[in-house]
């Protein structure tokens, strides 16, 4: 099982440092943040932690695939581990807008559904994705299921997938875990991925998908976890690539629908793209709308993928449509229709060269 980047926040620029001075990043060793900003849906909230107690706080969303193979292994480990260890997973990055407040209610449907397969405490981040940054973030960690074990004394003891942490947990528990060699380990990990990032943000694509390779050759369990920065990469420079590798993940996924979100979302951020890749986006969300879920999400990234191919009309046709599809929508709040208005409003009065 392997990790999945996300495709709503960008991962920031990682560097780790050892000591408690300015500008280091969140890693072993250091007091685990707070989740003081998290909607709990089911289970016992975690209002702190606890000295004497163990602890297991797991990143994930709808849309990941491994995030969700990973559910019954954390419900395994929740009984296993019942009275010694509180295992919760938190919810971050179910929108492509962090104003989109609708994934509370997709979340809390989901979480309905699993029912006794998701026997742990569950939550969910706000919309300022306060709880995402304060641990993800500032871990410099941008792919997901993560997971964070906070040891006794209320410190990270561990940081990494899930693979592998059933052992940890049972050495934390009986307190043999070596710590500083997880930091260590954690150190080197960093110091790997930050070139990637740095490439990224450089929109030198080349060398991130040649860094992500070789990466990915030495640690294959790393590959998934560039899935949305390969994506985005291949969308600037490489096209064929592109619909070879949206026509691979879709058929892997059986048309998930979060795929698709993922892959849109490609199109409706990145400003740079070429017209013939902004056609082949526009094409994406067209089938994603065929499927009738989460229409005024992918009606808004149309409006936003118009206005890049300097489509006024388009994007202005779109964005009323989105409007209206969020207003007959139960599950879309009053505040992300209002903002479905005001991006109408912004196409309305829209210059286009």
């Amino acid at each position: 099982m392997t990790m999945v980047k996300t495709p709503t926040l960008l991962i920031a620029a990682l560097a780790l440092c050892t000591g408690a001075q300015a500008n280091t990043y969140l890693t072993i060793g250091d007091v685990a943040p707070s989740l003081s900003h998290v909607s709990w849906l089911k289970g016992q909230p975690v209002s702190g932690f606890e000295n004497g107690k163990v602890y297991v706080v797991e990143f994930w969303a709808t849309w990941c695939e491994p995030c969700k193979e990973n559910i019954p292994n954390l419900t395994l480990l929740a009984k296993k581990y019942a009275g010694k260890v509180s295992i919760s997973g938190i919810d971050i990055w179910e929108s492509t807008d962090r104003r989109d407040a609708t994934y509370r209610a997709r979340v809390e449907s989901f979480v309905v559904k699993q029912g006794d397969k998701m026997a742990y405490t569950v939550g969910v981040d706000d919309p300022s994705a306060d709880t995402a940054n304060s641990w993800m973030k500032a871990a410099g960690e941008g792919g997901i299921p993560m997971s964070f074990v906070i040891g006794k004394d209320g410190k990270i003891a561990w940081m990494g997938h899930a693979q592998g942490l059933d052992e940890v947990l049972g050495q934390v528990v009986a307190g043999t875990f070596n710590v500083q060699a997880a930091k260590d380990r954690r150190k080197t990990e960093v110091e790997v991925i930050r070139p990637v990032k740095e490439a990224m943000d450089a929109k030198q694509f080349s060398k991130a998908l040649s860094l992500m390779d070789s990466i990915s050759a030495k640690r294959p369990e790393m590959k998934r976890f560039y899935q949305y920065d390969r994506y985005t990469a291949f969308a600037h420079i490489d096209l064929p690539k592109t619909k070879q590798l949206s026509a691979q993940l879709i058929k892997e996924s059986g048309g998930e629908i979060g795929l698709y979100q993922m892959m849109s979302s490609v199109y409706a951020t990145q400003k740079d793209l070429s017209p013939e890749a902004y056609r082949f986006g526009m094409s994406l969300i067209q089938e994603a709308l065929a499927k009738k879920e989460r229409e005024y999400l992918f009606l808004s990234m149309a409006a936003a993928v118009s206005m890049s191919q300097k489509d006024k009309a388009g994007a202005i046709a779109y964005a009323r449509q989105a409007v209206n599809a969020a207003q007959k929508d139960s599950h879309a709040p009053a505040p992300f229709v209002e903002f479905l208005k005001r991006n109408l409003q912004e196409f309305e009065s829209a210059k286009i060269p």
